[in-house]
């Protein structure tokens, strides 16, 4: 069967790789001239393998209270003339509720953990190399009040294998020594020693790499004007370059799916939510982490990527804006440079924002749409290179025919 997948970031990729494995014949769209230039170029670089959670929690109203009028809260929505952010951002609050998170957090640890073997099973067998560091993720509270509420949270869960590691400062700065500057800002942590970091860029490039060694076909540079409708299916896309045919379509174009599939009447409740991150060059200095680190109070995660540390976060709803705000970029920095004071060359930070495509539940959609031969993958959020392989497996098994390895209750496309 002729494939083709709309959009070259890690999912979009992952998708062409197994699709291509299932034995189909592949081609990839992608407006950019290499694979994950977008939203997977420079993202936290964290692989949250047991640690995948929605951001709609019962947490977020009060948040939004507490940082009211402020540009460097962690969570900023930039109301405007927009419907659809409007109807989008009520939709997100009535999943804060803690019966909605549970059950949103377990059908993202069902797809992230078995994503994970799905990943480690890839990365063997194309020796992908991505600067990986497997020592975990330390989560760092400012109150002892935080530690034990986040504890018995975590432990909450039947599967042990989700259970973190409570540690005081102490213990942190003997496994992490790059804490011993900031040890005073904080009560202690929880170590996931499952998780892993490294730089979702260069994971993509390889496995596109792998992918188009395999046969499938990428296509840089050529721009999506709109899908093409034969009555009850999809031919294909139109682009810059010409038609494009296929026998079946997979959209992966993150968050910009909505966009085309809105011209086909399938509307999906995809909204971009901008994201921020900074990098560090690091040579020369001892500072910075060997672990990934997640700061709750700023909503920020920390990883090392060879000779660079990755800093990024917050969430902004301000439409498909993608410009640098000076002020969150600083903010970012101030409180990296905070934790890490000896982490490397603050002067020297390369700047970067990228668009989340975020559903109101926080989770991908996935599957079959009304047009029998127009599949999802997308709407990954700020999880995507976590989900992505899992995800591409699944559509591969969808598109040939198969049942999923997994069950797909809260992931499927009919559930909005």
């Amino acid at each position: 069967m002729k494939v083709l997948v709309l959009g070259a970031g890690v999912v979009g990729t992952a998708a062409a790789y197994y699709l291509c494995e299932a034995g189909h014949e592949v081609t990839v769209l992608e407006r950019q001239p290499g694979a994950g230039l977008e939203t997977s170029f420079a993202n936290g670089g964290i692989v949250s393998a047991y640690t995948a959670r929605p951001w709609a929690s019962p947490d977020v109203p009060k948040m939004l209270l507490k940082w009211f009028g402020r540009q460097d809260a962690p969570y900023l929505f930039r109301l405007r003339a927009d419907f659809r952010q409007w109807a989008w951002a009520l939709r997100f609050l009535r999943q804060c509720t803690t019966e909605r998170f549970e059950q949103s957090r377990a059908h993202s640890l069902r797809l992230s953990t078995y994503s994970y073997e799905c990943f480690k099973a890839v990365r063997q067998a194309e020796a992908i190399d991505y600067d990986q560091r497997s020592e975990g993720v330390i989560h760092l509270f400012r109150t002892a009040k935080e530690l034990d509420s986040a504890a018995a949270e975590e432990t909450s869960l039947a599967d042990e294998r989700f259970h973190p590691q409570a540690i005081d400062m102490a213990r942190c700065v003997e496994i992490e020594p790059a804490l011993a500057q900031s040890r005073e800002r904080y009560a202690g942590a929880l170590l996931f020693a499952q998780d892993e970091t490294g730089d979702a860029h260069k994971f993509t490039v390889a496995l596109a790499g792998a992918a188009a060694r395999k046969g499938v076909e990428f296509r840089y540079g050529v721009t999506v004007r709109r899908l093409l409708r034969e009555g009850a299916t999809v031919s294909g896309a139109e682009t810059d370059r010409g038609p494009v045919l296929a026998d079946a379509t997979v959209m992966s174009l993150g968050s910009y799916s909505p966009l085309f599939l809105r011209q086909l009447g399938v509307r999906v409740p995809i909204y971009p939510l901008k994201g921020y991150s900074i990098t560090i060059p690091t040579a020369g200095h001892d500072g910075a982490p060997l672990h990934g680190i997640h700061d709750g109070s700023y909503r920020l995660v920390m990883c090392r990527i060879g000779e660079r540390l990755r800093a990024a976060g917050t969430a902004e709803l301000a439409g498909y804006n993608r410009e640098l705000t000076a002020r969150r970029l600083q903010g970012i920095l101030d409180a990296t440079m905070a934790i890490f004071p000896s982490c490397g060359d603050a002067s020297k930070a390369e700047t970067w924002a990228g668009l989340r495509p975020m559903t109101p539940d926080c989770l991908p959609l996935l599957g079959q749409t009304r047009y029998r031969n127009l599949y999802l993958d997308t709407g990954h959020g700020s999880t995507g290179w976590t989900y992505a392989c899992g995800s591409g497996r699944i559509i591969a098994d969808i598109v040939s025919g198969r049942a999923p390895a997994i069950d797909l209750t809260g992931l499927a496309v009919d559930r909005f």
